[in-house]
């Protein structure tokens, strides 16, 4: 196939992407990659070990990527072994049975992090096939039967002391649009969904580390957007804020001001983008420019640049927040909520709502909802007053998770380290 045709994978932009069932979770962060569904979408809001659980299933190993949902199957990662096996799993999205599982048989250890354990990275699924990123050891296709059906090698050098790869594939029209890093390697993929074929590859040096102990890199996972007609791919990379162009590869405009190390996903709003850096590292918003406007932008489109303000003045930010309206909700790691004003970046309340939290927010029939790293989901109200807490749900006790919720069908799918919860 000639490069302009396997360009047209990628031109259908934003209609293919949200063309998936609206009782699906088919990514990171669900339909559109932001953690939104509708205000009329009806999920529980109350829930305990011993009420509104319809089923729970055991998990082999722990780890820190989200189940996804596509029509009565439940998909999530797994390594194993010392990240030796990384394996897909497939659960009955009723019953909770285990329905197949792929492994990778990788071999090797590779380096990461206690608390970042192998197969970081959640799926994603077209819903005809389901994609995996296991960093080294490939990117792999399977159909809903688990039967295989491409895998690639992208590269084996993705190596940093807390772990590269835990950027989510993203589904655009009919490419796989992958992330990979960080690490003394950085890249942008655009594969073609249904093949694994090239259509571009792009190199990310000024995000690569000089040494494995670096503390620099990118784990955020690319949103696309539409910005006034033209399809962009917004990502948070070691000092900067960058926009691509999906079709190509190729950078479109950057803002400089972030720090060095970038957890979080870009969030937008209003005709506005910001992004939060983590490790004490500064956050920035900007106005998202025209879409004839290229090139460093820095000066012409920023809102408000916060630096760092010394080690550990800045909360450790992981899991991302949400923009509803004009104002930015999240949940810092350490489990402090807060509410900021977009256009100024002021803080407008701060409330301690958990223990640490490295999960995102997702809001969903209006609500927003969030979990911290025992398991407990906390429901609140949007409200830029102040904090308004509808319900703390706890499941059982000893669990830990790094996971974010998934929703689907009515039902809200948590994993913990033990455990994949199915809640109705």
């Amino acid at each position: 196939m000639k490069p302009s045709h396997l360009l047209l994978f990628l031109a259908a932009g934003l209609a293919a992407a949200g063309s998936a069932s609206a009782n699906d979770w088919p990514g990171w962060r669900g339909p559109n990659g932001d953690g939104t569904l509708p205000d009329d979408a009806r999920y529980p809001t109350e829930w305990s070990a011993s009420k509104n659980i319809r089923w729970r299933a055991e998990l082999p190993a722990p780890g820190n990527s989200s189940p996804i949902v596509s029509g009565d199957r439940v998909f999530l990662t797994v390594g194993e072994n010392g990240g030796r096996l990384r394996s897909l799993l497939c659960f009955d999205a009723k019953s909770g049975k285990q329905l197949w599982k792929k492994t990778v048989d990788y071999g090797k250890e590779d380096v990461t992090h206690k608390t970042n354990p192998y197969c970081a990275a959640s799926p994603v699924t077209d819903g005809k096939l389901v994609y995996a990123w296991f960093g080294n050891a490939g990117l792999h296709a399977c159909d809903f039967n688990g039967e295989e059906a491409w895998s690639r090698d992208l590269g084996g050098g993705y190596a940093h002391i807390w772990g590269p790869n835990a950027a989510s594939p993203v589904l655009l029209g009919g490419g796989l649009l992958l992330h990979a890093g960080p690490g003394m390697e950085a890249k942008l993929f655009a594969l073609e969904a249904g093949t694994g074929k090239t259509i571009w590859e792009e190199d990310l040096p000024d995000a690569e580390s000089a040494k494995v102990g670096d503390f620099k890199g990118s784990w955020a996972t690319p949103l696309v957007i539409d910005n006034g007609g033209r399809t962009e791919m917004l990502l948070g990379l070691p000092g900067r804020l960058t926009s691509f162009d999906p079709k190509t590869g190729k950078e479109l405009w950057r803002a400089a001001g972030l720090g060095d190390l970038c957890y979080t996903n870009v969030l937008t709003g209003n005709g506005r983008a910001v992004y939060l850096c983590g490790y004490g590292g500064p956050g920035m918003a900007v106005k998202l420019p025209g879409p004839k406007e290229m090139g460093d932008l820095t000066k012409s489109i920023a809102l408000w640049t916060d630096p760092p303000k010394g080690k550990n003045q800045n909360p450790q930010r992981i899991g991302s927040g949400l923009i509803v309206g004009d104002h930015l909700f999240l949940l810092n790691e350490p489990g402090i909520a807060e509410c900021v004003e977009v256009e100024t970046g002021r803080s407008l309340w701060k409330e301690k709502l958990s223990g640490k939290s490295w999960s995102s927010l997702n809001r969903v029939g209006g609500k927003l909802y969030v979990n911290d790293q025992r398991g407990t989901t906390f429901v609140f109200e949007p409200d830029a007053a102040g904090l308004k807490l509808v319900a703390t749900n706890e499941v059982d006790p000893g669990q830990h998770t790094n996971a974010s919720l998934a929703f689907a069908g009515g039902t809200i799918f948590l994993r913990t380290d033990a455990f994949l919860y199915a809640i109705e």
